[in-house]
């Protein structure tokens, strides 16, 4: 006769769990989810919210692996559910790594899903709101001393693996001749140039350099292989959002639209635009 895998307790032949007990199971992972994913917005003490969940996991036949796994998840929708209205406020950051403390989740576990810099990004664009230059990031090795940062800047975020795109004008004629040769005498020929027709100019967004875009509180780096160059935010006239990063155009007569790539444009345009006011 084999045993229930929940409760251990006989559960008949040709079978390895009470339909009861899976009842159970199911209601007690679905309880826990509920209860981290409105933590942002609880009332609740936040050790009274996680008492509750280690006392719905015993009485669920939940083990302690999937109960951590089942709060990485929740967490992490938790945060994404928040984000889906604006920022986080500090209120609610504070409840959600509050609770990562008491259920005793890891920061690598929540980096994995993407949660952790998510809420991390999320109150660096808080601080620049509320006039605050946020020191969330540091960057550290050659790429921090490469930088020949002025008095009293600070580096805000830096995007590794950023596409650097330039738009380029190219010109070519279309509707031309090649001319004709005459010949005046034996031997002699005269060559009649021919015309080559009418310019057209087009444009094309072409990639320049793969490498790191470093904001900081008063200019926008870039750090190549083949190009380097700053950026002050005093002399960008205008800001171009996308969806995987965002464009700038310079103040000059003659300036390209510039664009970088940091696959995450909705983090990187504000980021700079609300730099740019401070």
């Amino acid at each position: 006769m084999s045993v229930c895998i929940f409760c251990g307790k006989p559960a008949g032949f040709f079978h390895s769990k009470h339909s009861e007990c899976v009842r159970k199971h199911e209601n007690g992972k679905h309880e826990i989810e509920d209860l981290i994913l409105n933590i942002p917005t609880s009332s609740t003490l936040v050790e009274d919210v996680a008492s509750r969940i280690t006392e719905i996991a015993k009485r669920s036949f939940i083990l302690e692996n999937e109960q951590y796994t089942l709060s990485v998840k929740a967490w992490s929708e938790a945060v994404d559910h928040s984000l889906h209205g604006g920022i986080l406020s500090d209120e609610a950051e504070q409840r959600l790594i509050g609770l990562k403390e008491a259920l005793s989740l890891s920061r690598s576990g929540l980096e994995a899903t993407g949660a952790w810099v998510r809420v991390v990004k999320s109150a660096t664009i808080r601080d620049v709101l509320n006039g605050v230059i946020p020191r969330r990031m540091s960057l550290e090795g050659n790429l921090s001393l490469s930088l020949n940062l002025q008095k009293g800047e600070q580096i805000v975020w830096a995007f590794n693996a950023s596409e650097y795109l330039e738009d380029k004008t190219r010109r070519q004629y279309v509707g031309g001749s090649s001319g004709v040769s005459v010949r005046v005498m034996k031997g002699v020929y005269y060559h009649v140039g021919g015309f080559k027709g009418r310019a057209i100019d087009r444009t094309e967004r072409v990639h320049v350099d793969t490498g790191w875009v470093v904001v900081t509180n008063k200019h926008i780096y870039f750090t190549g292989s083949h190009k380097d160059f700053r950026v002050p935010f005093t002399k960008v006239v205008s800001f171009h959002p996308f969806s995987d990063g965002f464009g700038i155009t310079r103040e000059a007569a003659t300036a390209k639209p510039q664009f970088f790539i940091t696959h995450d444009g909705w983090f990187a345009y504000n980021l700079v635009t609300n730099l740019a006011r401070l």
